[in-house]
């Protein structure tokens, strides 16, 4: 699902259906009200994410595999019943870990505006704040933050400072981790178009945290220039695809 924001940077991520209720926003609502897509939609939208594709392809093998040998297709037999019942394993599987890492990302944003974090998360968010006091120093955080840029994209950054902008990422950790393994181009070029969007002049950060421990390790990628260059180039791509230019005047955060 693509997000959207309008030009003063605040979220449009929905819009009123006609017989009421609410559906997800899509780019002939863009078109009609000038909105700006996110910088990760951008990036998804135009260029291939391998890393990815195959981490869902090891998902959907898996979930193939369990219902290979399940009582269900045992019974049933037949392809499409076996098709049918995987696919509905894996969409479980996906949505699963979907709303546990929004889950997380939704206590982080709690606990640095200041509130009380639910206490299921608590350590995940300690341990946050003591990696990124030991990687920034102390410092004043802004957590989730929207902007739209002038040249047509926006987005919402999990935490930034005058120095720094942060993106979480949430997984499961192998028994011993090694964070270059998790680290990608794609990471990068996402952090370039926050700090871009923002003014530009800050280091990009990600932390990545295990859903299971609770561990955090942290990864800045310093090539900053050549990730700001590839996301420019991915937004040219964008628009041209999509028919649909939404630069406007200048640059709006709130």
């Amino acid at each position: 699902m693509s997000h959207w924001y309008d030009t003063k940077g605040n979220p449009c991520y929905e819009v009123e259906k006609k017989k009421g209720g609410m559906r997800p926003s899509h780019l002939g609502d863009a078109r009609k009200h000038g909105w700006v897509p996110s910088a990760t939609s951008v990036w998804g939208d135009v260029i291939a994410r391998p890393q990815l594709n195959n981490w869902i392809q090891t998902q959907l093998m898996q979930a193939l595999w369990a219902e290979l040998h399940s009582a269900a297709f045992s019974k049933d037999g037949g392809f499409e019943t076996f098709e049918k019942l995987a696919r509905n394993k894996y969409s479980k599987q996906q949505q699963v870990t979907m709303n546990r890492g929004t889950t997380i990302h939704d206590h982080l944003e709690i606990y640095f505006k200041g509130g009380d974090a639910p206490r299921e998360n608590m350590f995940i968010c300690d341990t946050v704040e003591r990696k990124l006091s030991d990687v920034c120093g102390n410092s004043n955080w802004v957590a989730e933050a929207s902007f739209a840029h002038a040249s047509g994209y926006g987005g919402k950054i999990d935490l930034h400072n005058d120095d720094w902008v942060v993106d979480f990422k949430t997984k499961d950790f192998p028994p011993e981790p090694d964070v270059k393994k998790m680290v990608y181009d794609d990471q990068g070029c996402q952090l370039a178009a926050y700090n871009q969007g923002v003014g530009g002049g800050r280091r990009l950060l990600n932390l990545f945290i295990d859903v299971k421990t609770g561990a955090v390790l942290s990864w800045e990628h310093e090539d900053v220039g050549r990730f700001q260059e590839m996301f420019n180039h991915a937004l040219a791509l964008w628009k041209l695809i999509k028919k649909y230019d939404p630069s406007f005047m200048d640059r709006r955060i709130l």
